[in-house]
């Protein structure tokens, strides 16, 4: 019988084989942890993204909904009046620290009172910005005012929402601007009333 003498004197795997080969298997583990980890931070980000434009289209539909029940019945108040009353004046983020003292829509079983457009334009600021601040890292709601019509902008703390995964800012040039900040990202709806 004949006998391949080059695998006779071979007794097995090298250890020098092995360690080469756990070693290209750990490269490959830390390839897919770090991919892992990039995925968790788009999905974190497209989380808030969907619950800031959710937030936007909430206020837009607010905004043309006030417009229907107050603006259209009432020839008293002008056009100009009313896009006064849902943009705070500044451009600064809406305020949310206390509830308004009338409460304009239903809420907990506790009817919906009558209100004036001011008075429904200070309910649903307070609602949206309460909104925000409960879904979004440092959520806030902006509404700047361009003559006919309103941009309504959300946004929020990017580095904070990403704290899991190290502070990962995302730069979105569009925001800086209207948010004086570099750290925030944001949401942008133009809506004309």
């Amino acid at each position: 019988m004949l006998i391949n003498k080059s695998f006779a004197n071979q007794a097995g795997v090298s250890l020098i084989e092995i360690l080469v080969t756990t070693l290209i298997l750990g490269v490959g583990l830390l390839g897919v942890a770090a991919l892992q980890i990039s995925s968790l931070s788009s999905n974190q980000e497209g989380l808030f993204a969907s619950q800031a434009t959710a937030i936007a289209e909430d206020y837009a539909s607010r905004v043309r909904s006030s417009k229907t029940s107050t603006v259209m019945p009432n020839t008293n108040i002008s056009y100009a009046q009313f896009v006064a009353a849902y943009h705070n004046g500044n451009n600064a983020p809406l305020a949310c620290a206390a509830a308004p003292a009338q409460l304009c829509r239903s809420d907990a079983g506790n009817a919906a009172l009558d209100c004036t457009l001011a008075q429904l334009a200070i309910y649903d600021q307070w609602e949206v910005c309460s909104a925000a601040q409960e879904a979004l890292p440092g959520g806030l709601v902006r509404v700047l005012n361009n003559g006919i019509r309103l941009t309504i902008v959300v946004d929020w703390d990017s580095e904070q929402g990403r704290e899991d995964i190290g502070n990962v800012a995302v730069r979105n040039n569009n925001c800086s601007p209207l948010t004086g900040s570099n750290t925030r990202n944001c949401v942008i709806l133009e809506l004309v009333p």
